[in-house]
């Protein structure tokens, strides 16, 4: 079975007619957003058909902007050293860039007109976007005037992206060698980090000791780029009137602080659980006290099943026909339609990625296949994702958009059917590696990602302050984590540099991408959870919500599956799924 995908449905190549025409058209449309501007800024009187105008206009903006966007990632995903990919990224981006004070003056515009309301209510198309409308006036109290966001755009391509490219450069090209079997080889720091779920306990120390050199080599140009985005967005988001960078991301994410107060309570009530779980993985490891931070990943027993890329395939359509054949028959497609690239290759990425593609209905996943249980798993989750926009795909482009948390959802119940599946049928032997490895994960999104949202908490803080040192960054780092892992971990051996292995830190404009995940986890638990008391007639009420993702907030999309975000109770009952696996992983191991 092909292991590649087909990009033919989108673009055959960098020099195809299609492509040439869309690059043209996205220039058209950008003119046609900006002649809008001038016409129609200057009017709020009747505005109905010109909100109608610039949504239109917007809607086919976006159309061609994504599906060149998607071709140039997904190419260098696969390939990361292609220059044509880089430079349509780069090239498109400026055109992006350039029609942010439209936008901007949109936002601004549609404030400022009366009755808004009453002619959204007017007209069809408009109540179609209603939704989106609502969210621009609210957006609108934190957009500056037009120039100024002009301004903002161009400079940011000199600062914080600037930034951002500089780490991504030195973090992806930086080496270290290592010793295996007595030859020393050169690694980067994503096959280093990739090392800590390797089953030798000799590699995985070896792994961790030359990512510790590695980060020593570049920490002060990552100090920099750190303090530089962080110190841009505090500046940026004052500007806009945001009391801090942790209210825009809630804004964004289309969640309130009592939502996120909610699971933060919960979450640390179950921090002793996992602490309990990582002192028994220390045991059976053959430490004395608590875990090395090189072996949090380690592997438990040894997984010796293999399966074929077209045995990967039955399992996740077998699985997945359990809960809907709806869901089944969309895995089968994105299969036989070669939606996937699973093929482990030179110069691709290792690992797991699905790109939307909206404007032709289809999705594209990359994965590194090599027949494991967690390869399998981590198909399903990917699958997940483009099942989620498949549910949307009946929506205008400016209505596709769903907020970070719920992102997650999908994929992580789609991974949890595969995975309990997988369970099932394995023997104890088997099983118990698979297990593991789910408590494993989950302990990543929720005690890890607890750590890195308290350092980036104090992060802000203390960059108002003034720039951080690399001694500093390394001491709060250590702190944060020793707060989340307690005493379950080897304090000595905590990887202080761990704030230069997330890239979401020198992302600019992407703020806090640690709580999101772990709402997106525990809530896909949560639902899992729902849908073991209530069966079939789950599905229904499942698909209704993943269609309803990109129109409302998280608490009313939560409100269709008779969700309440706001009740502690809700997380705790997901918490109880892991923790319920925590306890029979003790008993087996």
């Amino acid at each position: 079975m092909n292991m590649t995908w087909n990009l033919d449905t989108l673009y055959p190549s960098f020099e195809s007619p299609k492509l040439r025409a869309d690059r043209e058209l996205l220039d058209q449309h950008s003119r046609a957003l900006n002649q809008w501007t001038k016409s129609k800024l200057a009017n709020t009187q009747g505005p109905t058909a010109a909100i109608e105008a610039f949504l239109r206009l917007y809607n086919q903006y976006k159309s061609v902007y994504v599906c060149l966007l998607a071709y140039a990632e997904l190419i260098l995903s696969a390939d990361s050293d292609n220059k044509e990919a880089m430079n349509l990224a780069d090239d498109i981006e400026q055109v992006n860039s350039e029609i942010a004070g439209t936008i901007a003056g949109f936002k601004l515009w549609l404030a400022g007109c009366e009755n808004v309301d009453k002619f959204i209510g007017s007209s069809p198309y408009l109540l179609e976007h209603r939704f989106y409308l609502q969210e621009l006036l609210a957006q609108s109290r934190h957009v500056l005037s037009e120039e100024v966001e002009v301004a903002i755009a161009s400079m940011q391509s000199t600062g914080s992206k600037a930034w951002e490219r500089l780490y991504m450069e030195r973090a992806s090209t930086v080496r270290t060698s290592i010793s295996i079997e007595g030859d020393p080889k050169q690694f980067t720091l994503s096959e280093l980090r990739s090392m800590a779920y390797e089953s030798k306990a000799e590699l995985r120390l070896a792994a961790y000791t030359a990512e510790i050199e590695a980060y020593e080599q570049i920490a002060p140009v990552c100090a920099a780029s750190i303090n530089g985005i962080s110190g841009e967005a505090l500046t940026i988001y004052g500007m806009r009137g945001y009391s801090s960078a942790l209210e825009k991301v809630l804004v964004a994410s289309r969640m309130d602080n009592e939502t996120l107060e909610a699971m933060l309570v919960a979450l640390k009530e179950s921090l002793p659980s996992f602490h309990t779980y990582y002192r028994t993985k220390a045991e059976l490891l053959g430490h004395q006290d608590a875990l090395p931070f090189y072996d949090i990943f380690a592997p438990i027993g040894e997984e010796t099943a293999q399966a074929t890329y077209t045995e990967a395939k039955d399992i996740i359509i077998s699985s997945f026909t359990t809960f809907s054949a709806e869901l089944a028959e969309f895995a089968e497609k994105v299969f036989e339609q070669r939606w996937i690239d699973a093929e482990p290759r030179a110069g691709k990425g290792g690992f797991g990625l699905c790109i939307d593609i909206f404007p032709i209905q289809e999705s594209r996943i990359m994965t590194h296949f090599t027949g494991t249980s967690l390869d399998i798993s981590v198909l399903a989750h990917e699958i997940g994702h483009a099942y989620h926009s498949s549910c949307l795909s009946h929506e205008t482009m400016l209505n596709t958009d769903y907020p970070t948390p719920i992102a997650e959802t999908a994929s992580i119940f789609c991974e949890t059917l595969v995975n309990q599946a997988l369970i099932s049928s394995a023997s104890g032997k088997e099983a118990l590696p698979i297990l593991e490895r789910s408590i494993s994960d989950a302990g990543y999104y929720l005690v890890d990602f607890y750590a890195r949202y308290l350092f980036e908490l104090q992060l802000f803080t203390r960059r108002a302050s003034g720039p951080l040192s690399v001694q500093e960054l390394n001491e709060l780092m250590h702190s944060c984590m020793v707060e989340a892992y307690g005493e379950s971990i080897d304090e000595t051996t905590l990887h202080a540099y761990m704030w230069m292995n997330k890239a979401g830190y020198f992302m600019a404009g992407n703020e806090f991408l640690n709580f999101p995940y772990s709402f997106g986890l525990l809530f896909s638990k949560g639902l899992y959870a729902e849908y073991l008391k209530k069966g079939e007639e789950f599905f229904t009420q499942y698909r209704l919500f993943l269609s309803a993702t990109s129109k409302n907030n998280i608490v009313d999309a939560a409100s269709i599956m008779g969700v309440d975000v706001h009740s502690i109770d809700f997380w705790r009952n997901a918490l109880q799924l892991i923790k319920t696996d925590i306890a029979e992983f003790i008993s087996k191991a």
